[in-house]
């Protein structure tokens, strides 16, 4: 055992199992190097699979150098603002979408000056002459926010920006900002970041937006930004991003209609559900760089100068696009104008081609998975060469990157690369420095080990396959035990995961206390199930009486819990079916991982009593040769003869009624019973009708009595042409 310890192979799957580890904490912990490494990875895969069409829905407009040099007012002056916002407007698009912000009132004179000025043309409306003309222009002049918010509210569907963070003022109690929330929220464990200071327009402009929507934009560490906050928190209020706004006014979804479903990390518009990552963020797949969407001049939108139609029935961004002004670096782009990561993030949500990352466990699996196969590439069955082994190696990780970038480019998923890549290798390495460093000494431990047990001969073949010991199986006459839960899917639904878990863990504990205080093999759990064996591994000749004792205390132990239960509401019933016979008993297995275990006829046939336990409503079945060999002090009686799927032959079925250890079920006046059935067997129907009603006078509770009697009336009260007696189960 000590030199297998020092296997390569073993050593390798350790290290496997630690890379997959480590995989998972860095997954939960977030960013690290191997997660900067990763996110590299993300962007040299999306350059490999090249820019792609966004489709047809969005269209930019840019404020930029030439609309400065041409007309700077569509900048400058908020009545230019309202001038592009009009003509984009006018070419019927479903929704606009400004990426500006406008927190001041616009200035263009003096405060007081100003002021003066209104206040003397609104006291002078009839002032005649060139001065009083003059002065009413500058009061137009001076009306730009006005005039911008009723461009607003004449556009119609217009989302306006703001943002939340760490800077900008105290978020106001302007009840306009409400159109920049979640209609519906579904609280959960979503960990998004709160605020309490932000960006903001003013409230009039803010009140004549049909929505408002965040712009907020969070890089990685390497200054890249590779997603954006689709939800972000301001204590109970969940706010959404310019995107999802913009998406539900194209969508002509109400905000009513929109959802932040914090247990799924997910955003609901309309009857779109859209997954986010942690955080509320929104994984972008960006389309290629700067201009890979339709973009359009302000002046020339302004001046008629785009073609006719290219913004009708689109989503159009506005955004500034001039030297200094919002940029951000992608994949594609280290100049790329922000309006272009809204327009990313909308196209991606409308086309259903947003990038997805793997869940954390499936990045862990294949970690494990390249892991493990680095390792069996060092297992001794194979006995490869170095080179052979070192270039299974680098075909593992060259089919996994490939894999990747298949995943990436024809389903948008995001696998994780780095881990699993260096997993493959971490093992690969490994497993070569101890091929060679310890094939020597594990050969001459194993021989040390072995050596006092087997023949040169035996040796010589262990040492070539030291695995070929470990399988194997002798037959054996055995008790097997069968117990479940009655009705447990329909409980299982019922209960949360959690809570099923604790409940499993409360019942399971006496059911397998029952079994291991009698000397019985606990061999699995399946589900809620229990099987046991008595009579292997330890020779036991008295196994049938410990099954029968086993399957009393399962019992008792259920009718202990069951104020445990109560205070959970739920109650457990469970049927246990026992049979004795001849099994396979054994490790079986592959030769890698293997289990003690039985198998053969009677292990079936003790599960398919179990299973008739709900058919007959009782509490314990047991075959014929359990019922001859079981003590005399264990009290049954015959219910039926029964032919299961899978077996030809008839068999008799026993209840089991008590023994020493306790009673499971009482009844009065057994002969009558075993009359009834008699009758019932013979075909005398009328007779076991009689018998049968007139034991259950004594015994109204007794539900196979109660089957007897319905079978018969099914029947017409005649026995069928060729009866013979026994009940035919077709299913299991």
């Amino acid at each position: 055992m000590a030199a297998r310890t020092r296997s390569p192979l073993l050593w390798a799957l350790a290290l496997a199992l630690l890379c997959a580890g480590l995989c998972a904490l860095q997954r939960l912990a977030g960013q690290s190097a191997l997660e900067s490494a990763e996110r590299r990875s993300l962007d040299l895969r999306l350059r490999l699979r090249g820019p792609r069409a966004p489709g047809d829905h969005v269209a930019i407009v840019v404020i930029d150098e030439p609309t400065l040099r041409r007309a700077p007012h569509l900048l400058e002056k908020r009545a230019g603002i309202a001038q592009l916002v009009r003509a984009i407007a006018a070419a019927r698009p479903r929704a606009i979408g400004l990426d500006l912000f406008f927190a001041e009132p616009e200035r263009l004179l003096p405060a007081p000056l100003a002021a003066a000025v209104i206040a003397h043309v609104d006291a002078n409306p009839g002032a005649a002459g060139p001065a009083a003309q003059l002065l009413r222009q500058i009061r137009g002049e001076l009306s730009g926010d006005q005039e911008l918010a009723r461009a607003l509210t004449d556009a119609g569907a217009v989302v306006l920006a703001f943002s939340l963070g760490g800077r900008g003022e105290p978020i106001p109690e302007d009840r306009s900002l409400k159109k920049g929330r979640f209609g519906q929220v579904v609280p959960g464990d979503d960990e998004l970041p709160d605020a309490d200071r932000g960006l903001f327009s003013m409230p009039e402009l803010n009140a004549a937006a049909a929505a408002l929507g965040l712009v907020t934009a969070v890089e990685d560490p390497d200054q890249i930004l590779r997603a954006i906050p689709a939800a972000q928190r301001v204590g109970e209020r969940i706010y959404w991003s310019l995107a999802v706004a913009l998406v539900a006014a194209y969508e002509g979804a109400s905000r009513a209609q929109t959802a932040y479903l914090g247990p799924e990390s997910a955003i609901k518009i309309g009857a779109r559900q859209i997954p986010l990552e942690g955080g509320g963020l929104l994984l972008l797949d960006p389309y290629g760089p700067p201009q890979t969407f339709p973009t359009y001049s302000a002046v020339d939108v302004v001046e008629g100068a785009v073609p006719a139609g290219a913004l009708e029935g689109k989503l159009v961004l506005v955004g500034a696009s001039f030297l200094g002004t919002d940029r951000t670096r992608t994949a594609f782009s280290d100049d790329l104008p922000g309006v272009e990561i809204h327009a990313t993030a909308v196209a991606n949500m409308l086309t259903g081609a947003q990038l997805r990352r793997a869940d954390p466990r499936l990045d862990v699996a294949l970690c494990l998975l390249l892991g493990l196969a680095a390792a069996l590439l060092f297992s001794n069955k194979l006995s490869l060469r170095p080179s052979f082994k070192i270039a299974g190696v680098a075909l593992l990780v060259a089919g996994h990157l490939a894999a990747a970038h298949a995943a990436l480019a024809l389903a948008g998923l995001w696998l994780g690369a780095v881990w699993p890549a260096l997993a493959a290798l971490s093992v690969g390495g490994l497993g070569v420095a101890l091929a060679y460093l310890g094939e020597a000494r594990g050969r001459a431990a194993l021989r040390r080990s072995f050596a006092s047990y087997l023949g040169e001969g035996a040796l010589t073949e262990l040492l070539a396959a030291p695995d070929g010991l470990r399988l194997g199986g002798e037959r054996r006459r055995v008790s097997v035990l069968f117990s479940d839960i009655r009705g447990f899917t329909t409980l299982a639904e019922r209960l949360t995961p959690e809570a099923l878990i604790e409940l499993l863990n409360l019942y399971l504990t006496p059911m397998s206390a029952a079994v291991l205080d009698r000397g019985g093999y606990l061999d699995k759990y399946i589900g809620d199930a229990v099987m046991a064996v008595f009579g292997a591994p330890l020779r036991s000749p008295d196994h049938p009486a410990r099954a029968l004792a086993t399957a009393i205390a399962m019992q008792r132990g259920l009718d202990a819990l069951a104020p445990a239960l109560a205070e959970r509401g739920v109650t457990l019933e469970i049927g246990v079916g026992i049979n004795t016979g001849d099994a396979i008993v054994g490790n079986m297995g592959s030769s890698e991982r293997f289990d003690y275990t039985a198998v053969g006829d009677a292990v079936n046939l003790a599960s398919r009593l179990e299973g008739l336990c709900k058919t007959y409503h009782v509490r314990c079945l047991i075959g014929q040769v359990t019922r001859d060999a079981a003590p005399p002090e264990y009290r049954t009686r015959e219910i039926d003869r029964v032919r299961v799927k899978g077996k030809g032959e008839p068999i008799a079925v026993h209840e089991l009624l008590g023994g020493p250890e306790g009673e499971l079920a009482a009844y009065q006046d057994l002969d009558r019973f075993a009359a009834a059935l008699a009758a019932y067997r013979s075909g005398d129907f009328p007779a076991a009708a009689a018998a049968f009603t007139a034991f259950a006078q004594n015994n109204p509770h007794d539900p196979v009595t109660r089957l007897y009697l319905d079978r018969i009336a099914d029947a017409g009260g005649a026995a069928p042409q060729g009866w013979d007696g026994v009940t035919t189960f077709h299913s299991k």
